[in-house]
């Protein structure tokens, strides 16, 4: 019997810069109301998952948030884990001179960027728009800081990106930094994954591993797949998320998790039997 289902927003449940459709919403809410617990697996934070889904808090009762640093049940925040302050001003001075690369960071009293000028920032796309928070990396605010970015935008392309995640995790050893399957990085405490939120939600809701279903796509869902009985990868995962998954289907683009939803309200466990024959049927050109 399914008593979770956990799904990653961008690219998963949804399109770029789209809202999850009305067929997901409404799939959603028949789950919930089957007595399912359904809630996002995203990096992102409450306010900007909860405009995803237009606003109904109803899908949100149960949530892995900012990487699963942030844990919801029954609709309340029942775990908040922060980033190391002082790992994030290492950061932010070892980037300072590259251009189109920042930091950033959120707690629950507000939000900052740092590790770069004015001017360069203000050359990027989603920079631009928190410009306002622009702090010296030695001016980080002492707030605990719950979701943490290293970003790489316009004006970064010939930046190494991967060398120097390398670089910062070699020189923050509190820290790890996940791609969402961008040229970003999700920065968490090192060993902290969506996994981890996962667990805590297990304990809490006594729920084993063979009644969860996971959705993903990126680096970033890699752990909470392995650690789900029924790991879905859409089909425009990566190398590494299609090789995990232990079901697959079609692509974010035309909605997949929203029919899997459906599906899921509608057959139960019988839906993985129809995913399963429709992969099959796919591969072999059907």
């Amino acid at each position: 019997m399914i008593k979770l289902i956990l799904t990653d927003m961008d690219n998963t449940l949804l399109p770029f810069q789209q809202p999850a459709s009305e067929r997901a919403i409404d799939a959603i809410h028949q789950l919930t109301e089957q007595g399912v617990f359904f809630g996002p697996a995203s990096g992102r934070d409450w306010d900007s998952v909860l405009e995803s889904f237009r606003g109904d808090s109803r899908c949100m009762q149960t949530a892995l948030l900012s990487n699963g640093k942030k844990i919801y049940a029954h609709g309340c925040l029942i775990n908040e884990t922060a980033v190391d302050r002082d790992s994030m001003v290492t950061m932010a001075h070892m980037v300072y001179d590259l251009p189109g690369v920042y930091v950033s960071g959120r707690g629950d009293t507000g939000g900052f960027i740092s590790g770069t000028t004015r001017k360069n920032l203000m050359g990027t796309f989603w920079g631009s728009k928190r410009a306002s928070e622009l702090c010296a990396p030695d001016d980080i605010p002492e707030f605990p800081i719950i979701t943490a970015g290293l970003h790489f935008e316009e004006g970064s392309e010939d930046v190494d990106n991967v060398a120097w995640g390398q670089r910062v995790r070699e020189a923050c050893p509190k820290l790890d930094l996940i791609s969402p399957g961008s040229r970003m990085f999700d920065v968490v405490p090192r060993g902290w994954s969506k996994a981890s939120g996962l667990r805590v939600l297990q304990i809490l809701l006594a729920i084993d591993v063979n009644e969860i279903v996971c959705f993903g796509d990126s680096d970033n869902d890699a752990q909470i797949l392995r650690a789900a009985g029924h790991s879905v990868a859409v089909a425009n995962a990566n190398d590494k998320v299609r090789g995990i998954a232990r079901h697959h289907i079609g692509p974010c683009d035309e909605d997949a998790v929203g029919h899997a939803l459906e599906d899921l309200a509608d057959l139960g466990e019988d839906a993985f039997e129809k995913w399963d024959e429709a992969y099959a049927a796919s591969r072999r050109g059907e």
